[in-house]
């Protein structure tokens, strides 16, 4: 796969990748509970029956999950009569976006995490969500509180949830017989394996990623960005001790820190840990024989808190002029997928998925995988949502690339993103 949507969360303009999501959102409001109807979860789509539509669904995703998803919107197809036109954004999805919607030429719904909520519901020429209280007949209950807070933005309801995502550590267990539970045990690990002259590593990790780095980042308990107080704090004494901790990491990965020359090290042998998510379970498993997921290593004590977040279905402004049947088709696929025990487990066990459909969070059967990831999240804090923190992924992002490529030492490239950050504010 190439960066796709883990290239995560790009600023607006589509300068530099960045980051991606199960946390909640501030924000949210009720967006209405839908209480007046099913919930979807026997498998309908919640329609009434009425005359069918097509709908245009923009998903951007990992080769084994968009066969998944290819699967069910044609068992979605063959219940109800609805068409839904799935198609890949042909780039970076928030480029595309950018580009289609004032066109007059987007998607009625697409895939990503919530991050992007607060963002696109304050845009209004042209508005890029579409509040679908009105239309979806499903109980907000059916998700875990985080879930649902995650879909909402002042009191409208701007898609469906049906997965968690953060970064956990993947290790082979043919190279490691304990995976590590510190970071002081991590790097006595690959120092063993890092022979980077013979084209081997001790790890495959995306370090200028701000959405796969900000676990060690803020383990010391430091907030690249405070929602709750609306605070730059990438360049507070908690996070710089973070970024010691990142650059101790940095020190074993390949030269390339790009997303493709990172993981193809993982998957090919060359490195015993991979720092990824749940989105790459489902290709690494086929390449990796003996494949292992545990959370990040504590760092002096500390869990790292990793950004986490929320997978939606997002309901594009283009519904506010479609057919009804458009509505009911966008809507419908999302109340039926998103509540369907079956796919939402299905989903756990082939793709690593972090369930937040209620009945199935709890469920014993979850692998030892997605429990690994579960935890993680446990650990880590939410993708802040307010519109305020698209301005933080590119300074941030630049400012990690000057660290690793030693343009700058760590405290003044951090120092330098939060200036950066607080004038564009």
């Amino acid at each position: 796969m190439n960066e796709k949507r883990r290239t995560l969360l790009k600023a607006v303009g589509g300068s530099t990748a960045l980051a991606a999501l199960a946390g909640c959102i501030s924000t949210g409001g009720d967006g209405g509970d839908g209480s007046g109807g099913g919930d979807g979860s026997d498998g309908s789509d919640g329609s009434d029956g009425g005359t069918t539509g097509s709908a245009r669904l923009w998903a951007d995703l990992a080769d084994a999950e968009d066969e998944a998803l290819t699967d069910y919107i044609d068992q979605y197809e063959s219940d109800t009569g609805n068409t839904i036109n799935k198609e890949a954004p042909g780039g970076e999805l928030d480029q595309q976006l950018e580009t289609a919607i004032p066109a007059g030429d987007g998607p009625d719904s697409w895939i990503w995490a919530h991050d992007w909520v607060g963002r696109f519901a304050v845009r209004e020429d042209p508005p890029f969500l579409y509040d679908a209280s009105d239309d979806v007949d499903v109980s907000l209950d059916s998700y875990t509180q985080a879930a649902r807070e995650a879909a909402q933005f002042n009191d409208g309801l701007y898609g469906l949830p049906f997965a968690s995502e953060t970064v956990a550590l993947f290790y082979n267990e043919d190279m490691v017989d304990e995976p590590p539970e510190t970071m002081e045990e991590m790097v006595s690990i690959m120092e063993e394996y890092h022979d980077p002259e013979n084209g081997e590593y001790g790890l495959s990790y995306p370090v200028t990623n701000p959405y796969f780095v900000s676990g060690f980042i803020q383990a010391y308990g430091g907030n690249i960005f405070d929602e709750g107080n609306l605070e730059v704090g990438v360049d507070s004494d908690a996070c710089k001790r973070g970024m010691d901790a990142l650059e101790t990491l940095s020190d074993y990965v390949p030269a390339d820190p790009g997303y493709e020359s990172q993981i193809v090290a993982f998957a090919d042998g060359l490195a015993p840990f991979a720092i990824n998510g749940p989105w790459e379970l489902g290709n690494l498993s086929g390449e990796v024989e003996n494949l292992g997921v545990t959370t990040l290593p504590t760092v002096d004590g500390n869990h790292p808190r990793s950004y986490s977040g929320i997978q939606l279905f997002y309901f594009s402004s283009m519904l506010a002029d479609a057919d009804q049947s458009t509505v009911d088709a966008a809507t419908g696929l999302a109340e039926w997928y998103t509540t369907n025990e079956d796919i939402i487990q299905t989903n756990a066990e082939e793709q690593g998925y972090i369930p937040v459909l209620a009945d199935v969070v709890g469920n014993d059967d979850l692998s030892s995988e997605v429990q690994a990831f579960a935890q993680q999240v446990d650990h880590g804090v939410p993708i802040p949502t307010h519109p305020d923190m698209d301005s933080v992924w590119t300074p941030v992002t630049e400012a990690l690339e000057r660290v690793f490529n030693d343009e700058q030492d760590s405290d003044a490239a951090l120092d330098q993103a939060a200036s950066e950050i607080r004038e564009a504010l």
